[in-house]
């Protein structure tokens, strides 16, 4: 049987986060290509209506899973030989579910739509809903350490999508064809790995009541913070399409959009790590502490560079991905890529309470944040637009990530964590920032800064300690514990 959680070692843990990283970052590429096509297809008032509709039926969605995946992944990685069991209740759980799930999406796209088109458009993508069950089966692969497959899948649905919406640019295409497009892509790729799991050699897991009464009774407080968080995180997308209308909703979530594609980051290092964190506790706090301070340290890598660079290129980079009539937009992406950091280490602050069994506390915050969300929006963005979306997205992320962090360090009797390489990281990312600056200054167009921050930035992390030779040596060397 492929390696466990318990017993995933360093290398095994590192090979997978890079593996799914690169495939992430080579879908991340597509995807920008691809909703620069969406957004030319559809134009400002109909982009706006899109990106509603998927914020909308992403809201609802998540009630399918309703947070059960992440207590099913810890109660499996304690007890590897009950994990079918375990899946097996959360497909019961999906299905369910899925019934008033489709029901409350039609009734929101009958109350919401602004044209024909968004009506049916919106009602195609209800029809594929189903299909999103069977990604519950993905939680083998993310309980082995090996998520390949998953990453096969991925890649798979983005180039049928890519070549999907490629076709319906050049013919001059409609909104309900991208919604055909995208439902039928999501539906074979969710078949195309069903098909991947029956290889495994594991006990193929059915629709099961043994862990169903357990489930719930963790997982109904973290379902519940999860809807929570998705409201939070979202409901300013509507806020805006309401208040400020379909053309500031375009603007909003075409840069929105980015800091959504933007969230493979912590999904690559979460979905690899997780696993391995529920599984060190409480037996084994000193592997835990290693392992939420190595997720940490890769977290602020990535997300601090992101923020450095988008402080900088935010205008040449909007302008070039959704074109010139977009370019009012910018100012929002350096805001949302400020949330991006606090919402990348939100991640494993939210793991990291799931794992403790404190989801209950997590419940209240998110409520809290959600309370505050709605509030700052309703009174940000009828006088400063979507900006004021921006803003109040920051401002929340920063309340749920300083709550959360009172709560882990009280769990662990720390007073405050230690800085280490984070710090570094952080040096890094400014001195980036203000060379990336330096450089525009002097003219030099978006392949230029590019190029610079792809080579500027690795350098930075290892002439100032935050990356060091050692950790490269993980990826080449077997069997280091974890």
């Amino acid at each position: 049987m492929p390696t466990s959680a318990r017993h995933a070692t360093r290398q095994r843990a590192a090979s997978d986060i890079l593996m799914q990283v690169l495939v992430r970052i080579g879908n991340l590429a597509l995807g920008v290509l691809v909703t620069a096509l969406v957004v030319r297809t559809l134009g400002e008032n109909g982009y706006g209506q899109w990106s509603t509709i998927l914020v909308v039926l992403g809201l609802i969605g998540y009630f399918i899973n309703f947070g059960m995946e992440e207590v099913a992944i810890r109660e499996a990685a304690r007890d590897p030989g009950s994990e079918h069991e375990w899946i097996g209740a959360v497909i019961l759980l999906r299905l369910f579910a899925l019934v008033p799930v489709v029901l409350v999406s039609v009734a929101a796209i009958l109350v919401l739509h602004r044209s024909h088109q968004m009506l049916i458009a919106g009602l195609v993508l209800v029809i594929g809903m189903p299909f999103g069950g069977i990604g519950a089966l993905g939680l083998l692969f993310q309980l082995r350490v090996d998520n390949r497959v998953p990453m096969l899948v991925l890649t798979l649905r983005s180039v049928l999508w890519a070549i999907a919406v490629a076709v319906i640019y050049w013919r001059g295409g409609s909104m309900i064809a991208l919604a055909i497009a995208m439902a039928a892509t999501n539906s074979l790729a969710a078949i195309v790995q069903l098909l991947a799991v029956f290889r495994l050699d594991t006990p193929w897991p059915r629709p099961s009541r043994k862990q169903l009464a357990p489930l719930i009774r963790v997982g109904l407080p973290v379902g519940i913070a999860g809807a929570l968080v998705v409201a939070y995180a979202r409901i300013d997308q509507v806020i805006v399409f309401v208040i400020a209308g379909t053309k500031p909703a375009g603007l909003y979530g075409s840069v929105y959009n980015v800091l959504d594609q933007g969230h493979f980051v912590p999904i690559s290092i979460l979905t690899t790590l997780s696993p391995v964190l529920a599984a060190a506790w409480p037996a084994d706090r000193a592997k835990l502490l290693r392992t939420a301070r190595l997720t940490a340290q890769l977290l602020a890598i990535a997300s601090f560079g992101a923020l450095a660079f988008a402080a900088v290129a935010s205008g040449p980079v909007v302008r070039l991905v959704f074109g010139r009539e977009f370019s009012h937009a910018a100012s929002a992406l350096p805001v949302l890529a400020g949330a991006f950091v606090l919402i990348c280490f939100g991640y494993l602050n939210g793991n990291l309470l799931l794992v403790f069994g404190l989801q209950k506390r997590l419940l209240w915050i998110s409520l809290v944040a959600l309370v505050a969300n709605i509030a700052g929006n309703l009174i940000a963005v009828p006088l400063a637009g979507f900006m004021g979306a921006a803003w109040i997205t920051l401002a929340t992320e920063a309340v749920v990530f300083l709550l959360t962090l009172r709560l882990i360090l009280q769990t662990l009797e720390m007073r405050r964590p230690k800085v280490g390489r984070i710090g570094h990281t952080a040096l890094a990312a400014i001195v980036l920032g203000g060379a990336l600056e330096a450089i525009k200054l002097a003219g030099a167009p978006l392949g230029v800064l590019f190029a610079a921050f792809c080579f500027g930035y690795p350098a930075l992390l290892f002439g100032l300690r935050a990356v060091v030779r050692e950790d490269l040596g993980v990826l080449l060397r077997r069997g280091s514990p974890g």
